[in-house]
């Protein structure tokens, strides 16, 4: 909890006097991403003070990710690495110089906006089409079930239809079977009864 409070706290600092300090550190760093106030600063002489020089080095740890994510302006950052050096210290004091940083950060902001937008079109573009899909699928999956249960339902007369044409092709194999059974065993006899005639005639010739 200590270390939101910013860096380089001195242990006679009370926790409220922490927060109140690192809320301070916290607006001045912001306030640095408007050029015109850096322009105001110059003209009154800051940037040639030793002591404020040093504190613009202090809050670069406001680079760090723990403490960047609490920035809403994270292009105070940008100016905050350019006043580490003394020529853009000495320019930012020019009006005109002042004024020209002023245009250009409007205009990366207006395109910042603009690409924003953009990809924003495209996401929900992007998700619309992602509904459609799963609409169609949705309904594809519909089609698919419905048609599987008409086929199941057609399914029980099917198998009774093909179970009665098994059970008539069984029936007609058994009295095929039963007529050649039958066949064979009459072949069989009239053989026997012929046999039993030949035999009776040779006795009766050798008699």
């Amino acid at each position: 909890m200590a270390k939101m409070y910013g860096k380089g706290k001195t242990a006679i600092e009370s926790e409220e006097q922490q927060r109140r300090r690192w809320q301070i550190e916290l607006e001045f760093v912001q306030c640095l991403s408007n050029p015109n106030y850096l322009n105001f600063l110059a003209q009154r002489g800051f940037f040639k003070d030793q002591s404020f020089i040093n504190y613009l080095k202090y809050l670069q740890y406001w680079k760090e990710p723990d403490y960047a994510k609490y920035l809403m302006y994270p292009m105070c950052l940008y100016f905050l690495d350019l006043l580490q050096y003394e020529h853009f210290r000495r320019e930012i004091v020019n009006s005109q110089c002042c004024k020209f940083i002023d245009d250009q950060a409007i205009l990366q902001w207006q395109h910042y906006t603009r690409k924003r937008i953009k990809l924003l079109e495209n996401v929900n573009a992007a998700q619309q089409q992602q509904q459609q899909l799963q609409q169609q699928q949705q309904q594809s999956n519909g089609g698919e079930a419905a048609t599987g249960g008409e086929a199941t339902a057609a399914t029980p007369n099917g198998n009774g239809t093909a179970a009665a044409i098994s059970a008539e092709g069984q029936a007609s194999t058994t009295a095929s079977q039963t007529a050649q059974t039958q066949a064979g065993n009459t072949q069989q006899q009239q053989q026997q009864v012929n046999g039993l005639g030949t035999g009776a005639n040779m006795k009766l010739e050798l008699n």
